[in-house]
């Protein structure tokens, strides 16, 4: 039988575990002491309020670890496997992981400064901003990938991303208008990320796209001919996926492409 091996999970497992530890502790705390529950919140949770935050910057990043209860950690940590294996159809783990923080922190500030702007005296807490901009990743990078959806079907995921953001804007005006602010802060950086990675950079004053430019490097003949290959049989898997989904792949496919991380 396989034991688990915390050292040779993927980014997105140890991500899981370390906010469900630091989570799971911090609604243990808010049962056991209300005071020191208080106190956390307000070191380690996202305040909008600039007397309130008082220059604890390290809360852009720690707020993500938190969340307001169990049903609200537990349904993150599903939408975050979720889309953590949707990225992984073309992105490594390390690429999962600054899309995570600094998804995290982007969305942090984006609420913050409309937070100030509009003058909502809330706090937030919670991973889904930086879930967002891992979702909104691939996304931006391929929004024509098909994926299988319970009463939809195979459908394009811009479909699922136009109802996030949609549900996301009608819900700003409700009691918990900062959350949603980090959903959109989140979906718009990684929606940016994954056109960023996606090969081109746009240029500001032709309001065109462009290429970016790569650095090249000769390899020998065989080496070349042995890339060449294997790029075609990349680019036959990504196009089967872009018109039919992830699921559409054999076992045999699926481990090519891990492979290739």
């Amino acid at each position: 039988m396989k034991t688990f091996n915390l050292k040779d999970s993927t980014a997105e497992i140890k991500l899981l575990i370390a906010i469900c530890a630091i989570s799971g502790l911090v609604l243990l705390i808010k049962l056991v002491s209300k005071g020191t529950y208080d106190s956390v919140i307000e070191n380690f949770a996202l305040f909008g309020d600039v007397e309130v935050f008082n220059f604890r910057i390290w809360q852009f990043v720690t707020y993500s670890f938190l969340h307001a209860d169990l049903l609200h950690l537990l349904f993150n940590m599903f939408m975050l496997y979720l889309f953590g294996q949707l990225f992984y159809t073309y992105f490594s783990e390390k690429q999962l992981l600054r899309a995570f923080f600094l998804g995290g922190i982007v969305s942090g500030i984006f609420y913050f400064l409309v937070s100030n702007i509009f003058g909502l005296q809330q706090y937030v807490v919670g991973a889904s901003g930086a879930i967002m901009a891992v979702f909104f990743t691939v996304v931006g990078y391929n929004p024509f990938m098909r994926v299988q959806v319970i009463i939809f079907g195979n459908i394009a995921i811009y479909y699922i991303a136009f109802a996030f953001l949609g549900f996301d804007l009608l819900q700003l005006f409700s009691d918990n208008a900062g959350g949603h602010l980090v959903h959109i802060g989140g979906s718009i950086f990684g929606f940016l990320y994954g056109k960023w990675l996606s090969g081109f950079a746009i240029d500001f004053k032709s309001g065109k796209k462009k290429a970016r430019l790569r650095t090249v490097h000769r390899k020998a003949p065989v080496s070349r001919i042995a890339a060449d290959d294997t790029q075609k049989q990349i680019d036959i898997i990504l196009d089967k996926i872009s018109k039919s989904g992830y699921d559409s792949l054999t076992q045999e496919e699926k481990e090519f492409l891990f492979k290739q991380k």
